[in-house]
């Protein structure tokens, strides 16, 4: 079987037990080390790893990521970052690429908007990939 069935079987017996609970922290980080293991550019996206909606998008000094938090916690550093908007009624972005090593991560977090002006639906998705 192929690295990227494999990848989202797994990802799917983990989460298949309940999909409107959130992913448990126990969980991300084991879905994080196997997309870390399994470093083959394929993008993960998490739905419910963040609040379901936010009224403001933060500025940049208070801005976090779940998952480029969690890859801190294992040793990454962060090598580059932007944000932007995709026109014209795209999300705001704001993307991190982390690194170890011979490993590569890139970690998005997308402010969607919601048909409530105020409100914003928010996921991070993340991609990893062998670098030399």
């Amino acid at each position: 079987m192929k690295k990227p069935i494999c990848i989202f079987f797994v990802l799917c017996l983990l989460l298949s037990c309940n999909e409107r609970e959130q992913i448990s922290t126990n969980s991300t980080d084991q879905i994080l080390d196997i997309i870390i293991n399994n470093s083959d550019g394929i993008n993960v996206e998490f739905l419910d790893l963040d609040k379901d909606q936010v009224i403001n998008i933060p500025e940049d000094k208070y801005e976090k990521s779940i998952l480029a938090e969690k890859l801190k916690l294992k040793g990454f550093k962060v090598v580059n970052w932007g944000r932007g908007n995709f026109p014209p009624l795209g999300p705001r972005i704001i993307n991190l690429t982390l690194k170890k090593s011979d490993c590569e991560c890139e970690v998005s977090k997308m402010y969607y908007s919601t048909t409530d002006d105020t409100l914003y639906s928010v996921r991070e998705k993340i991609k990893c990939r062998k670098v030399k």
